[in-house]
């Protein structure tokens, strides 16, 4: 969810700063890629060929953004939850298990019951 906000932000801010500077890079490029002629038709009030050119830096500068961003929060991810990387899940940490026989306490893993010897179910 923040990698999107992240995508967002930087998507935002690359259209308004190429409405401001239309020569920014690679959005010229791929519009010309297009073989698809200029035109000064007003959009918005802004003419139809630079705000193309503007949503193309957007969209590149924003998918950048998101990767650089999911990248760098990768590390922190798996050291919140290391339960990801092989160590036990919470919850197995925190269960209990009792004897079917006598009611006692016993550990997760035994087979038998340590007070009264009963076998217990797996």
């Amino acid at each position: 969810m923040r990698g999107a906000i992240v995508f967002l932000a930087v998507f935002i801010i690359m259209l308004i700063v190429t409405l401001q500077y239309s020569s920014l890079p690679p959005g010229r490029m791929l519009y010309s890629l297009l073989n698809v002629p200029e035109t000064t038709y007003p959009v918005l009030g802004f003419p139809a060929t630079l705000l193309v050119c503007a949503v193309f830096n957007g969209v590149v500068y924003g998918i950048v953004a998101w990767l650089i961003y999911t990248i760098a929060e990768r590390p922190r991810s798996v050291r919140a939850h290391p339960e990801r990387v092989g160590a036990k899940p919470r919850e197995r940490l925190y269960a209990k298990k009792f004897c079917i026989n006598c009611g006692s306490e016993i550990s997760l893993e035994a087979r038998y019951c340590p007070k009264c010897g009963e076998a217990q179910q797996e």
